[in-house]
């Protein structure tokens, strides 16, 4: 029977990807409580995100070599079987009672490095497996990977922990990855085309991708304008929860409301994605959803006072994000040669993940030495914003995402004006496959 290819192909890889981020979720959130629990520690807590995201960016380069060296198949295995073993691995010091703070952050480490390489992987493949009209479906699904699992997650593993404990959960994790192995063993993944065709050593692979971005001034303003974004994105994402606390002295049945209804936004969005019709123009769709974004996602969050803003503020972020990242990839994945969008997504991968230590290391700082204490009392900061985001707890995080959302607005108004990311679409070509050569006719024989 021949395994299966195209979309159908894809569909069965998505679901295998879906059950594999659910217990990864359950797994993130299980081990949050049982750091908070040991160490009381929000530096802790954020130490491991950073570590995750550090070693992203760290590999990031090796990863986009390995991924055009090999075929995507073997590269998506290599980065779920690492995962398998980082996951048992962890079940054995739980199991053994040795577990320490620096196995986590250790983990999270090679969690990292693992990611750096399947994200990318992924994101190739797509152009791979199916026909350029249905890469926005594809990566409207992948989209639905991350925000699904924030829905169910938590109360999976809340239950599983009140339950049994964190082994089951780790142990749960560990063969959702041997189902998504599963999944993409039983299905056909095309070579790449022209792959290795072009020889270079493992170091110039590394900053081939850099190399390639630069080259095309198009692409790099582009990819500087959602650098940009996820830079002040990453900025305020660490302070969507003090704020809701901050202002409610700490009532979490707000806070998770309004998670939940910013989670619902990302379904949503994720659907509306994955059955629109592409857009002819889809950067202007893209900064469109940057203007929305910002306006209403940061800038309603920062002065908002209650329960309907802060929702409404969430639920908008949550929906324009995947049309932001979906239409955004579909555009590189058409621009393009598969053969080097390994290397080409790992050095995309590279900036968007370098964004988020950024922005987590800044805000901090920023809001408890420089913002909090100077909207608090008779100050001239207090004296100019405190009409729009007040002066009591919280009003410096609420300034903050007012100035993210004024800076975010102003990269979307930026890229409009910016021909080159503007026209991106036209300006740089479509990459269209070689077509197969074809055998010579055969001549007949001359009679003799």
């Amino acid at each position: 029977m021949p395994k299966p290819s195209g979309f159908g192909a894809f569909t069965i890889m998505w679901v295998g990807q879906l059950l594999s981020a659910l217990g990864t979720r359950m797994t993130n959130f299980a081990l949050s409580i049982w750091v908070w629990q040991h160490t009381g520690s929000a530096t802790s807590m954020a130490l491991m995100m950073f570590c995750g995201f550090g070693s992203t960016v760290l590999f990031s380069p090796l990863a986009g070599s390995l991924i055009d060296r090999l075929n995507r198949k073997v590269s998506i295995i290599i980065s779920e079987i690492g995962s398998i073993a980082v996951t048992f691995i962890l079940l054995a010091l739980f199991l053994t009672d040795s577990t320490q703070l620096w196995h986590l952050y250790l983990v999270n480490v090679l969690t990292g490095a693992l990611l750096a390489i399947q994200g990318p992987a992924f994101g190739a493949t797509i152009a791979l497996m199916m026909e350029k009209g249905k890469f926005l479906r594809a990566n409207a699904m992948m989209w639905s990977v991350k925000s699904f699992p924030v829905i169910f997650a938590p109360a999976f593993a809340a239950t599983l922990l009140g339950l049994t404990g964190i082994k089951l959960i780790l142990l749960v994790d560990g063969l959702t990855y041997v189902v998504a192995i599963i999944t993409v063993l039983v299905v056909t993944i095309p070579p790449v085309p022209g792959q290795n065709r072009e020889k270079s050593t493992f170091w110039q692979d590394c900053v081939f991708g850099f190399r390639y971005i630069v080259e095309r001034p198009p692409l790099l303003a582009v990819q500087i304008v959602l650098f940009s974004i996820s830079l002040l994105a990453a900025l305020a994402w660490a302070l969507i929860v003090p704020l809701v606390l901050a202002r409610t002295l700490g009532d979490e049945g707000t806070l998770g409301l309004v998670q939940s209804i910013g989670a619902v936004g990302g379904v949503l969005g994720g659907t509306l994605l994955a059955f629109m019709k592409p857009p002819r123009r889809k950067m202007l769709v893209v900064l469109g959803a940057i203007l929305v974004f910002s306006i209403v996602g940061r800038i309603l969050y920062g002065v908002g006072d209650g329960l309907i803003a802060w929702a409404a503020a969430m639920f908008f972020v949550e929906l324009t994000i995947p049309f932001i990242d979906g239409l955004a990839q579909t555009i590189w994945q058409e621009k393009v040669d598969p053969a080097v969008q390994g290397r080409v997504f790992a050095a995309r991968n590279f900036f968007e993940n370098l964004s988020v230590p950024i922005g987590f290391a800044a805000a901090g700082p920023l809001v408890d030495k420089v913002l909090e204490p100077a909207m608090r009392g008779d100050t001239a900061l207090a004296d100019t914003f405190g009409w729009l985001v007040g002066t009591g707890p919280g009003s410096g995080i609420g300034l903050l995402f007012v100035v993210v959302g004024v800076l975010g607005a102003g990269v979307g108004v930026a890229g409009f004006l910016n021909r080159n990311v503007r026209e991106v679409e036209t300006l740089v070509p479509d990459h269209e496959p070689e077509p197969e050569a074809k055998p010579l006719d055969r001549q007949p024989a001359l009679a003799d």
